[in-house]
């Protein structure tokens, strides 16, 4: 399955399990090598009809190509608990997408693709790979620095290793914001030339505000967000943006 950039699929997180996840928009623009490139991608987080039921949307999209990931999913003891997922990818004479339905008594997943269908046993902790980060927003919140999720994509189960590196300061369009920096740790060979990074901001809930890629010495994506709606922030966690 063709998917963009491995880093697209890194999203938002947020602060208390009791707490209802807080809607917002923002959009990225996506740099390959530091040279901005024509594709930009949205980012939404906004309420579905039900329960504590949400709809997260990233669609990046180009003269070239669009890239459209979907989940539907309940917000429930601090983690999505997910319905419905879609991938669809159309470009350069291609169309490939999943439509993924989740069942969880027992917890098994429906999936359709352009090549096939199947049906697959998983574990009951299970997330889709749009949502996976926002199980880490008590994880930050009560200062742990690392936690393992699982997923499925189509037909493939995968487990995911987060880990807290360091703070930092990042400059976003609110102005310049306290951050940590979270790498997706890899087992094997590639652990050594691929690496995944990326910001997320306590003050916004937790959302990536920037996420880089690293493919190769020779090949690096970097994703930076360029526009927010959402909560309002406290003055005190702004810095003005110098310059």
């Amino acid at each position: 399955m063709v998917r963009l950039l491995p880093l697209l699929m890194l999203l938002a997180s947020g602060l208390a399990s009791a707490e209802p996840l807080a809607p917002f928009a923002a959009e990225f623009r996506i740099y390959v090598n530091k040279l901005p490139t024509p594709v930009k991608a949205d980012l939404v987080l906004e309420p579905a009809e039900g329960d504590d039921y949400y709809r997260m949307l990233l669609k990046a999209k180009s003269f070239l190509l669009t890239n459209t990931e979907e989940s539907y999913f309940h917000w429930r003891d601090c983690q999505p608990r997910t319905t419905r997922y879609v991938h669809e990818f159309e470009g350069f004479g291609k169309h490939r997408y999943h439509h993924m339905d989740f069942q969880w008594d027992p917890p098994r997943v429906h999936n359709e693709s352009e090549d096939d269908k199947e049906s697959l046993d998983i574990p009951d902790d299970t997330l889709d790979e749009l949502t996976i980060l926002l199980r880490g927003r008590c994880v930050f919140a009560s200062g742990d620095k690392s936690y393992t999720v699982n997923s499925v994509y189509g037909d493939k189960l995968r487990t995911h290793h987060f880990v807290v590196v360091k703070s930092e300061k990042v400059e976003t369009p609110m102005g310049d914001l306290d951050t940590l920096l979270v790498e997706k740790k890899r087992d094997g060979d590639s652990k050594e030339k691929r690496r995944t990074l990326f910001w997320v901001a306590p003050a916004l809930d937790y959302m990536v505000v920037k996420a880089k890629h690293i493919e190769s010495t020779f090949l690096k994506a970097e994703m930076i967000m360029i526009d927010y709606h959402g909560p309002d922030l406290p003055s005190e966690t702004v810095r003005p943006v110098e310059g």
